[in-house]
């Protein structure tokens, strides 16, 4: 296939062009679309029908944020030094655009797309997210408005870097080294992918990309809500630092929800699963018994699908905003051990991989975006550094055996290993916000009686907001 034609002359097809469903990772499923585009999803079938059932807390805003493509990416090799992606995005959902009505103002602006398509290459970030529409006068300017008798879609342009010169000579669109790209698809919002077109001689998938997967599973901190970046949010960063596929199912406002925790397809092998659930519990008026059930049988259900994959559980932090009347919030972290207690025991018996259960860490102010405890992109950093820090515990042989960890002091975590955790602890607290601030102590309360609790005092960050 020839490049573009020249001005006054009839349009010629990329140089270079694939459909970008050969590209898709982090998705579970693709749904077909005409003229070979598709849309991914996070969730297969069974899941977006529990997200949108009465078992959901809110039905409606599960089905919205079930379609976000957060975690979602395309990853391929290319001799190209630009390219233009085919998409169709979504509005983000109403209660999406509610949240982000409360952000700070020195955070962004609320009533501007706070979340868009970002990417990597050759292993490094490129700062900033792009939007849709390609750039005057670009390879995908002149893609988009001359190629295939005007079928071209809008789409994104990804500028992989500026042609070199060697000597008196330009390095031509083909001729230079390949690249290892990958895009980063919005988190707060679904969309539809087409073809991926380049001005080199190839785009083609990755040969080694057949990674593990880390499969997340969080709430609207986890989904990105308010990191500006989809490549920012802690869960894409600690998949990124760890070499593993993500596979990023938080949904905003979720809770423990048993009924959507389903097998994944066959080619999908998590490797390490990560719940970071509960906060959300502040929001409404809920009975413990019924909380204590639902965290119990959420965490069970994972046990029963990856009995031999190892598990880590991050505890809502209790200290930062008051619950509504009517909600048992304060006793949650404490629900959550009792029932990691019994999946512990389980494994225990069995021999399989280790429960680590982590506190989430304290933010300072700073790294808060809004009033709801969602964290900026630098407060995503922190909270992905503390995870990583954290996971080496999982080797630990007695945590498996007993437990506990580094009790026998027999499992290799001599005074080696204690030097480079606080090397890492030492890492963490030199952040440029000085994020690390001691977490405040949990005061044992009594939960509240829901029959106590007056009418209309169930407030959630996106009351109201289900549609």
């Amino acid at each position: 296939m020839g490049a573009p034609a020249a001005a006054g002359t009839s349009p010629a097809e990329p140089a270079c062009c694939a459909y970008a469903r050969d590209f898709v990772c982090g998705a579970v499923e693709l749904e077909e679309l005409p003229c070979g585009w598709v849309r991914p999803w996070r969730f297969v079938a069974g899941q977006r029908r529990a997200l949108a059932s009465c078992l959901a807390w809110y039905p409606g805003i599960f089905r919205q944020m079930a379609a976000c493509t957060a975690g979602v990416r395309l990853e391929f090799e290319t001799d190209a030094s630009e390219l233009f992606v085919e998409v169709r995005t979504d509005r983000e959902p109403r209660a999406t655009r509610n949240v982000l009505a409360g952000m700070k103002s020195q955070v962004g602006d609320a009533n501007a797309a706070h979340d868009g398509f970002s990417y990597d290459v050759d292993g490094r970030h490129r700062d900033g997210v792009v939007m849709l529409g390609p750039v005057a006068g670009s390879y995908a300017a002149a893609v988009g408005s001359a190629g295939h008798d005007g079928r071209w879609a809008a789409g994104i342009t990804l500028d992989l870097g500026e042609l070199k010169s060697r000597g008196n000579l330009m390095e031509l669109p083909g001729f230079g080294q390949s690249h290892r790209v990958r895009v980063w698809l919005p988190a707060l919002r679904g969309c539809e992918l087409g073809r991926v077109a380049g001005n080199g001689t190839f785009v083609r998938p990755i040969a080694d990309a057949g990674a593990g997967a880390l499969l997340v599973l969080g709430d609207s901190v986890a989904q990105g809500f308010t990191t500006g970046d989809p490549a920012l949010a802690w869960p894409s960063v600690v998949a990124r630092e760890l070499g593993l596929s993500l596979v990023n199912q938080s949904v905003g406002a979720q809770v423990f929800q048993e009924s959507a925790v389903a097998a994944l397809p066959d080619d999908v092998a998590p490797e390490l699963v990560i719940v970071a659930l509960g906060a959300n519990y502040r929001y409404g008026r809920c009975n413990e018994r019924v909380v204590a059930r639902e965290i119990a049988a959420h965490l069970e259900r994972i046990d029963e699908l990856w009995p031999s994959v190892p598990l880590v559980v991050l505890k809502p932090h209790v200290g930062s905003r008051e619950p509504v009347a009517g909600s048992c919030f304060e006793r949650v972290p404490a629900l959550i051990d009792e029932a990691i207690a019994r999946v512990r025991r389980r494994r225990m018996a069995a021999g399989a991989p280790a429960v680590l259960a982590l506190a989430t860490p304290w933010l300072d102010d700073r790294l808060i975006s809004d009033a709801d405890g969602h964290p900026t992109a630098a407060g995503d950093a922190v909270i992905a550094r503390f995870v990583l820090g954290e996971l080496p515990k999982l080797e630990c042989r007695c945590l498996a055996e007993t437990g506990r960890y580094g009790r026998c002091g027999a499992c290799g975590h001599d005074a080696a290993h204690a030097t480079s955790a606080k090397r890492a602890k030492k890492a963490r607290s030199k952040d440029a916000t000085r994020a690390a601030s001691p977490m405040a102590p949990e005061a044992p309360t009594r939960s509240p009686s829901v029959e106590d609790t007056p009418l209309g005092q169930t407030i959630s960050m996106f009351s109201l907001l289900d549609e």
